[in-house]
């Protein structure tokens, strides 16, 4: 269960979240939708423990994402699909991120078969159209099975194909 309780956050005199409560249960599928400057990355963000708020709370399963022993494999997470060092593989990516947090190798290649990269996982990341970044992202964000996806924007850029 993902819970907001009066979430605020400020930067300055500017109010991007305004006392934002909400709660998500399990096995929910939940979209924010409002115009650009509405405060919905800045949410996400919080949640991940990537923004501190000013006021308020927001928690998965009554813990902060930060409190969480093993937060991938809890939360699987994609806020900007092009936060990938252009120079190293889809491949090498996952690798990297599946050393860091004890996942196998092997699951890095499923996912990216999931997602369908398979077959460009050794080109560089840099080389990717904004769907190709986006299923990276995607991949990413799924790498640790996780019980909770929060995804930014998960259909830009995609086909109907990487929609599916």
């Amino acid at each position: 269960m993902i819970t907001a309780e009066h979430l605020t956050k400020r930067y300055g005199e500017k109010t991007a979240v305004d006392d934002l409560s909400f709660s998500v249960r399990p096995g929910v599928v939940t979209g924010f939708l409002g115009p650009n400057g509405a405060g919905k990355s800045t949410t996400m963000r919080m949640l991940v423990s990537l923004d501190h708020p000013t006021g308020g709370r927001i928690t998965i399963d009554g813990k902060r994402y930060r409190d969480l022993a093993d937060p991938l494999r809890h939360v699987g997470v994609m806020l900007d699909a092009r936060e990938v060092h252009p120079g190293r593989s889809a491949y090498h990516h996952l690798l990297a991120v599946a050393r860091t947090h004890g996942f196998s190798a092997r699951r890095g290649e499923h996912v990216l078969e999931t997602v369908g990269l398979g077959s460009v996982s050794h080109k560089r990341a840099g080389s990717f159209s904004l769907g190709m970044s986006q299923r990276l992202g995607i991949a990413t964000a799924l790498l640790g099975d996780p019980q909770v996806l929060v995804l930014d924007e998960p259909v830009n850029g995609l086909d109907p194909d990487g929609v599916l």
